[in-house]
């Protein structure tokens, strides 16, 4: 009975000893997937969160910089603090008219199907450009991660161009331009957007041509200069050779 007693002992132990072990730290998914992590790391982010359900709300006819991200991903993390004092920045700025974002792609389905719409491919993957009543218009950002390049390139991007939406960032000549576009229906647009698209096929094909033609004139004129190079060697050493000769009939002529 002692014996029996001993272990009942030792195991009431261990069961209060666990006790105390605060329940956020027990998890069976790999460091940095569990659920607290991902918590922790949704929660520290200082730029809006944005779903489905805000994201028409939040960005209306502003400028945007948006992070499409996951919690669990290494380089997410790694500029994780450049994106949280960009946007610390710029809510010290009071620019009411830039929003930085963010769009958690694994928070289904609010964030995933916007990274579905956006058609994010690899994380992290930033966006940046004007939301507006005529659309969506953003690009993507190429650049370093670093809080210094982003905002640098924010500061210089983030700022009111001709677009549909924005028409008052045109310069009369834009505006005038950009307006006839937006009187035209979708077939006269598409159009004319071949019409381009077929103008720059022809302009590439126009350039390869000439260029070959100009590598043939190179490649003649390399072979022209070759040749006269080795001719005028082979002169040299002629005249060099008939000068040495002279040389030495002169000095045995002294002798």
């Amino acid at each position: 009975m002692a014996l029996i007693s001993y272990f009942q002992q030792f195991l009431l132990a261990i069961l209060l000893a666990t006790s105390y072990c605060h329940v956020e730290s027990y998890t069976i998914e790999p460091p940095g997937r569990d659920p607290v992590s991902i918590d922790k790391i949704r929660s520290s982010e200082q730029s809006a969160v944005l779903t489905t359900e805000n994201f028409d709300d939040l960005t209306a006819e502003k400028l945007v910089f948006i992070k499409f991200y996951a919690p669990y991903c290494p380089h997410c993390n790694n500029m994780a603090m450049a994106w949280n004092e960009l946007a610390e920045y710029y809510e010290k700025t009071g620019k009411t008219d830039v929003l930085i974002g963010s769009v958690d792609c694994t928070d289904s389905p609010r964030g995933k199907n916007l990274c579905i719409q956006f058609k994010i491919t690899g994380l992290p993957t930033l966006l940046y450009g004007h939301t507006g009543s005529g659309g969506v218009y953003l690009e993507e950002y190429g650049g370093e991660k670093t809080f210094e390049d982003l905002k640098s390139f924010a500061l210089k991007e983030l700022v009111p161009k001709c677009l549909p939406v924005s028409l008052d960032a045109c310069t009369p000549e834009e505006r005038q331009e950009m307006e006839s576009y937006i009187a035209m229906s979708y077939t006269q647009l598409n159009e004319i957007i071949q019409i381009l698209e077929k103008q720059m096929i022809e302009l590439k094909e126009s350039f390869k041509a000439k260029f070959m033609e100009l590598q043939k004139d190179h490649d003649r004129m390399l072979i022209e200069k070759e040749l006269k190079l080795t001719r005028s060697k082979e002169t040299i050493k002629m005249i060099k050779g008939v000068r040495e000769s002279l040389i030495r009939d002169h000095q045995k002529t002294e002798l």
